[in-house]
């Protein structure tokens, strides 16, 4: 596997343009399809797996994260 890290820690992958959620055996794999610098035909893609606990976990943040993004400012 290779990583470009952009930037500081936490290190920035870029912007998703796609976000998949499946279940693999006994744990929830994330998966994120990243927009490309470069015009690539496909875009680098990260899997992250997961307990279901911390699945919920992030999905409950990421609820509350998009309710404050469209916010309006």
């Amino acid at each position: 596997m290779v990583a470009e890290f952009r930037g500081p820690p936490p290190h920035d992958l870029g912007t998703a343009e796609l976000a998949t959620a499946h279940v693999i055996e006994d744990n929830v794999e994330v998966t994120l399809h990243l927009l490309d610098d470069w015009h690539r035909p496909m875009g680098p893609i990260v899997r992250v797996q997961m307990t279901a606990d911390v699945a919920r976990a992030l999905a409950e943040r990421l609820i509350t994260a998009a309710a404050q993004a469209e916010a309006p400012k």
